[in-house]
């Protein structure tokens, strides 16, 4: 009621019920008003989320129509003795695979994805490894993702792959082991954290 309005010291005791009486309906419907926002943004967020896999799906199978329509072209420029050509075609298979997951940039570590618990999302990642990780299997958010994805045998140094994380539920310390030539560190509570699906 606070924020409604300022109840003056010395207002009489009935003008004092009134302005208080007002002050919890207000409040009330800004309750109510704050409680609809939130439905409506969920729906919104679902509707959204639902548009995105729609269109990634149409994008999908016309980069699979593609995909098709050039290995016949790849396998034709081979047989012709144009082998810069046909590994051109390849080339181009392949970032089209990599496209294709509609993943994004390796974004580095995961610091600014920490909050979003139970999301998933797919990073374009050349596996290093010298980075810095904390944690196995699941890795502090602030972990370089390029060498967490090595150390969790999902990519090998050098190899350009798209890699699909979870952020998940910080845990209450993370454990570091020394895997494919990684070494993880280990480390106390932390408030972000992820898993390499």
């Amino acid at each position: 009621m606070e924020d409604f309005v300022q109840i003056v010291d010395d207002l009489p005791p009935e003008a004092r019920e009134l302005v208080e009486k007002v002050g919890r309906q207000v409040g009330k419907l800004r309750e109510r008003a704050q409680k609809d926002v939130a439905a409506i943004q969920e729906r919104a967020d679902r509707e959204i989320e639902e548009l995105n896999e729609r269109c990634r799906q149409k994008v999908q199978g016309q980069v699979e129509k593609l995909i098709a329509e050039l290995k016949p072209l790849q396998v034709s420029y081979a047989k012709e003795g144009q082998l810069d050509e046909a590994l051109a075609i390849r080339d181009q298979i392949k970032q089209l695979k990599v496209d294709q997951g509609g993943a994004e940039p390796d974004p580095g570590n995961l610091l600014g994805l920490h909050t979003q618990v139970g999301k998933s999302f797919s990073f374009d990642v050349t596996g290093q490894t010298d980075g810095a990780i904390w944690g196995t299997d699941v890795y502090t958010s602030d972990s370089s993702l390029a060498t967490a994805a090595v150390h969790a045998g999902k990519v090998r140094p050098g190899e350009r792959k798209v890699v699909r994380v979870t952020i998940v539920p910080p845990l209450s310390s993370f454990q570091g082991t020394t895997r494919n030539g990684v070494t993880s560190g280990s480390y106390g509570p932390y408030p972000g954290a992820y898993r390499i699906d």
